[in-house]
């Protein structure tokens, strides 16, 4: 925070006049504005959502944002920072254009912050724009709990567990968490005690919940169930090994055979904040109506962290005997003001008035010693319950991983893409060329410029960073992952053929050069240079798993250096590169270069349906010559590198070449060779 300009924290709090950077358990800065009695007044927070970890990953890495709150739990401004994005060198800045930001002032942290409903939506960047609302929301919500709760503690513990959302069992203790960190990132652990099988599956739902008290009742020895989840970008930090429990001072070391993953199918609150979940048996002997702490230590450049916990039945336990002592004096408090009629606070004598009537939401005949006092200066003070600036998150509705996604869900790009992949299916099947003509040409203005919803190798490497949520928590991309993935193991790669607009694009230059005019590329060049799609697709592939942050896959594609215009002059020069071979080589990128088509291309080699030969072929040259991406050698077909663009079914149905005439015609036609006797 320190490191921030004051002309910054002012754009994001602009009613404050000077600053003061607090460094708590979250560090903001304070802003105070001048006049009033005291001379300057607190009037809101700057805090920075990085500071807030874990912080929701974007398109391919998180976003860091700067955000002003008032007292209210109001925002003043939003500015983002740090915007790692790998997206951004091709696709541009989404997140900064003019009057995005700004739309976040006057939201209050109580809304759900729903991308196409709070907040506004960006066509070819909702990941990012739902990360960094997330990111605004939750780190907001935090501060309010930290900074804004004037009782200073916590509400006491409830037996209705159910009830509470998310960020109430945090407030309460229900819930434990950690942080882990190292020089790649951050990742965050959450620990809740199983406190009943209705809180277990709230938690994780029935299925993954009945996982894991089947791995219990498997057990010989007592035991207490723990659920855990895990959260952020590094998700590897978390491992089985290096578990213990101390309670009084002994140790209770959890076995790795005790800590088992739940899987990512299921439900429960969990499911909503967490990418990971999975359960964890620690030892009968611990016993859960005493705190206990949780120790994790690695043995690695990782240091020991600890965690304190208390169940909540044992919270409600303590609480009850607090309680029990706070009425007893608070008893013997009013039976000796009633006597005196009177009573001390600060030192200063303040007289009741028993006569006033205290009016909370309506009329109540009782009077409420300690809602009505008399000040030293004559000024009545009424209190009353909306005093209390206890920031309420059980209000604020904690929506369902599938209400979430549905309520954030451009409806209308969901249609579109719906009538788009069935107008490729109609092409695919009838295999007429004007069909496909048009399929192509929409593909290319609605996927290419229009929308730019096109499928990139970077969805396979943001799928390794964060996981399974990344398409999850995107419908339309849903829907393009799972139209691919099905169509190409029942055909093959029909989203080369039919859905990359950038295929479509080289597919138009082809015709601008006549085929006369284009070189024939030798065999052998041809088949070496098939592979080295493969080596691009394993260096990107084997970067992100190895946990690097670097950006490489636009270096590879230029599907958004063309169709979002990028600034970048190198990626540029790259783009043009392949599309001007591409007028005397027919899908040279295709063919040659493109990661996403080697990803495919290794999935269609387990396809169910693949085009059939006829014995014509055996004497043909025709699709040979046709296939865009020299796929076809003879009557073979090197299917793998087949885009299912119709061209050899399209001549074999309009019967082109020698599909014109009868086998026998053609048997009789060729001149049999007589191999020469020495």
């Amino acid at each position: 925070m320190a490191e921030i300009s004051e002309r910054l924290l002012k754009e994001v709090l602009p009613r404050a006049d000077r600053f003061a950077v607090i460094d708590g358990a979250i560090p903001v800065a304070e802003g105070y504005r001048f006049g009033g009695e005291t001379g300057e007044r607190l009037v809101g927070y700057v805090f920075v959502t990085s500071d807030v970890p874990p912080e929701p990953f974007g398109y391919s890495g998180p976003v860091q944002a700067l955000v002003g709150m008032d007292l209210e739990g109001s925002l003043t401004g939003v500015r983002v920072m740090d915007y790692w994005e790998s997206i951004q060198e091709s696709m541009g800045d989404f997140l900064r254009r003019p009057g995005f930001q700004e739309h976040f002032s006057g939201k209050h942290i109580g809304d759900a912050f729903r991308v196409y409903g709070d907040v506004q939506g960006i066509s070819r960047a909702t990941i990012s724009v739902r990360a960094l609302s997330r990111g605004v929301r939750d780190s907001a919500r935090r501060v309010a709990l930290l900074y804004l709760d004037d009782q200073g503690a916590a509400p006491g513990p409830v037996e209705d567990l159910e009830s509470l959302p998310w960020f109430d069992m945090l407030q309460r203790g229900v819930i434990g968490s950690t942080l882990l960190n190292d020089e790649t990132g951050t990742a965050e652990i959450f620990l809740v005690y199983a406190e009943s099988e209705e809180f277990g599956e709230f938690l994780v739902g029935p299925e993954r919940f009945e996982r894991a008290r089947t791995r219990m009742e498997r057990r010989d020895e007592s035991g207490h169930l723990m659920i855990y989840g895990v959260e952020g970008p590094r998700l590897r930090l978390f491992v089985r090994e290096g578990w213990a429990v101390v309670q009084d001072g002994d140790t209770f070391p959890v076995s790795p055979r005790e800590i088992a993953s739940l899987g990512l199918d299921g439900g429960g609150i969990m499911e909503e904040r967490v990418v990971l979940t999975g359960s964890m048996i620690i030892d009968g002997n611990i016993d859960v109506t005493k705190a206990f702490t949780f120790v994790y230590d690695r043995d690695s450049d990782i240091e020991p962290i600890t965690v304190e916990y208390l169940t909540q039945s044992a919270q409600l336990a303590e609480f009850d005997i607090e309680e029990s002592e706070k009425v007893q004096v608070a008893e013997e408090e009013i039976t000796t003001a009633t006597e005196v009629n009177e009573f001390s606070l600060d030192s200063e004598i303040f007289e009741i008035e028993s006569s006033t009537a205290i009016e909370v939401g309506q009329e109540d005949d009782t009077t409420d010693l300690a809602s009505s006092i008399q000040m030293p200066s004559g000024e009545s003070v009424v209190l009353n319950e909306s005093d209390n600036l206890l920031l309420e998150f059980n209000e604020f509705k904690e929506e369902t991983f599938l209400e979430r996604i549905l309520l954030e869900t451009s409806w209308a790009r969901v249609g579109k893409l719906a009538g788009l992949f069935s107008l490729v299916l109609i092409a695919f099947f009838v295999k007429k060329s004007w069909i496909k003509s048009f399929t192509l040409g929409l593909t290319l203005l609605y996927l290419g410029f229009a929308d730019g919803g096109f499928l990139s190798v970077s969805h396979i490497t943001s799928g390794i960073w964060v996981g399974p949520s990344f398409y999850l928590s995107d419908l339309p991309l849903l829907m393009l992952v799972m139209f691919t993935l099905i169509t190409t193991l029942l055909w093959g790669r029909v989203f080369c053929g039919f859905l990359c607009p950038f295929g479509v694009l080289q597919d138009l230059l082809e015709k601008v050069v006549p085929k006369r005019l284009r070189p024939s590329i030798p065999t052998k060049v041809h088949k070496s240079g098939l592979k080295l799609k493969y080596v691009f697709l394993a260096i990107i592939v084997v970067s992100a798993a190895s946990g690097s942050r670097v950006s490489l896959y636009q270096y590879f594609e230029p599907f958004g250096t063309v169709f979002f215009r990028s600034s970048s002059v190198t990626l540029w020069a790259i783009a043009l590169f392949f599309l001007g071979i591409s007028l005397v080589v027919p899908r040279f990128y295709c063919r040659y270069a493109c990661p996403l088509g080697a990803a495919l291309a290794l999935t269609s080699l387990l396809s169910l349906k693949r085009i059939k030969r006829v014995e014509q072929c055996e004497s043909c040259y025709v699709c040979e010559q046709d296939c865009p991406t020299g796929a076809i050698e003879g009557p073979k077909i090197d299917f793998k590198e087949c885009v299912r663009c119709n061209v050899c079914e399209i001549n074999l149905i309009e019967k082109s070449g020698v599909c014109r005439h009868e086998v026998q015609d053609v048997r009789d036609r060729l001149v049999p060779l007589t191999p020469k006797i020495t």
